[in-house]
């Protein structure tokens, strides 16, 4: 029963409730800059879908477990599993 269950699609993966490379900034993903209500600029993820597809999410976890230091790790993760769907 997840209160962000309206924005989920069918079959979602939620391994990575939150999408850790938020706000990754890279409108090859669907996401884009937005200007919140209060007149800030903020980044939206509401189009991309990636981390939540189930063979995206593994292969990111598997990639995080083997680095010790998050950073590198994400990094790591957007160069070699996220890039290859963008």
């Amino acid at each position: 029963q997840c209160p962000y269950y309206p924005c989920h699609f069918p079959g979602q993966d939620c391994t990575f409730c939150y999408c850790p490379f938020n706000p990754c900034e890279d409108e090859r993903t669907g996401g884009e800059w937005i200007c919140g209500s209060g007149g800030r600029k903020g980044w939206s993820c509401m189009d991309c879908c990636l981390i939540h597809e189930s063979w995206v999410a593994q292969q990111v976890l598997d990639v995080l477990l083997v680095h010790d230091d998050l950073n590198e790790g994400l990094k790591a993760a957007w160069h070699s599993v996220i890039s290859q769907y963008l």
